[in-house]
């Protein structure tokens, strides 16, 4: 993406003429960090140790503006980018074997892109054992960073929610928002449509910041109006944020319910409470029957959770029902056994009659 900067060779070349040469250039060491983001100050510090057999006089670093490649240059802010080694009152000369060190600042910019940049360093003064007659000197050095950009990545993830919801009532959509990324999320706002069936609200409609891998909880809850049409639905959680580098961003994650008919979900209430009614009464044939057609209702409602809740009780009246069968009270026990003596005596008698023989008459005529 960079374009490479002047070769130094190039600018030796053109400039070296133009100053003395030393028999030896000065130690100098660069201290700065290797990588930075936009809008970051960098400070670079620099340390010489005069190593060659000659004075240095007047010495000072430069980051000249006009030697930045123009493809980095509307990126770099020049903070303290020109300065003296040696300050105050006196010859500011630096002897053999003598150490100075001073620190640069530069800035990158908010919008900076991301990239390796090298900027030239002038190392200039003058060289030479007399102050008259010394030499103009001239060292180069590169100050080469990469410039990091570390976006924040925003994900909404739902929990688990009803699907449907009845006319005048409301479901409550639980989610969480998290930043997957590398970069701080900011200024995180939180939207979710209405319409003319259904009203959305917001636990919370701003969350601030977020860092790398932080989550927040929200909840969502989506009231259906009384006179809402019935059917299928659908609207957007949208969260907007901004990134470090001022960069607009957004991530939407959909909802989607049904809106049900509530003047059918008091009949099915009607006949679940007609049948826990009768249930109470251990009238269980009756229960059994309004159960079945509050199963039927509610199976047309897609209300799952409670088609499920009354198979329960159904399968707990049938397990009523038959026990009832099993458990005859006594009191028939003894009228069928009052009943089956009585008869018994009846059939005793009769059985005595039928075989009982005539008597024969006596004497003859």
């Amino acid at each position: 993406m960079m374009k490479k900067a002047l070769p130094l060779l190039l600018i030796s070349v053109i400039l070296l003429p133009l100053y003395g040469a030393a028999d030896a250039d000065p130690k100098v060491e660069l201290t700065y960090p290797n990588e930075t983001q936009p809008g970051r100050l960098i400070n670079i510090d620099i340390k010489l140790t005069n190593t060659t057999s000659e004075m240095l006089w007047d010495l000072k670093a430069v980051i000249d503006p006009n030697d930045i490649p123009p493809d980095i240059k509307s990126y770099i802010r020049l903070v303290d980018a020109d300065k003296a080694f040696v300050v105050g009152d006196g010859d500011h000369s630096i002897n053999v074997q003598d150490q100075v060190s001073l620190r640069l600042s530069i800035e990158t910019t908010s919008n900076a892109e991301a990239g390796t940049y090298k900027l030239p360093l002038k190392i200039k003064g003058e060289i030479g054992n007399c102050r008259q007659g010394c030499k103009p000197y001239l060292l180069m050095k590169d100050i080469e960073f990469k410039v990091i950009k570390d976006y924040p990545s925003l994900r909404i993830e739902l929990s688990s929610y009803p699907n449907e919801v009845l006319q005048g009532q409301s479901i409550k959509v639980p989610f969480k928002v998290t930043n997957y990324g590398v970069g701080y999320g900011n200024n995180i706002k939180l939207s979710v449509p209405s319409n003319n069936n259904f009203i959305t609200s917001l636990e919370v409609d701003s969350i601030g910041l977020l860092k790398s891998n932080e989550s927040r909880n929200v909840n969502l809850s989506i009231a259906a109006k009384g006179d809402a049409s019935t059917g299928n639905y659908k609207t957007d959680i949208i969260v907007e944020y901004f990134d470090p580098y001022g960069n607009k961003k957004a991530t939407t994650e959909s909802i989607t319910f049904s809106i049900k008919d509530s003047s059918l979900v008091k009949d099915a209430e009607k006949y679940y409470a007609q049948g826990n009614e009768y249930f109470t009464k251990k009238n269980y044939s009756n229960a059994l029957e309004e159960y079945q057609k509050a199963k039927i209702a509610y199976q047309g409602l897609g209300l799952t959770e409670k088609v499920n809740e009354i198979k329960a009780r159904i399968e707990l009246t049938q397990v009523a029902i038959e026990e009832t069968k099993s458990n005859i009270p006594l009191s028939i026990y003894i009228i069928f056994g009052v009943l089956l003596c009585a008869v018994t005596m009846e059939l005793g008698v009769l059985i005595g009659t039928l075989t009982r023989k005539p008597k024969s008459p006596k004497g003859g005529l």
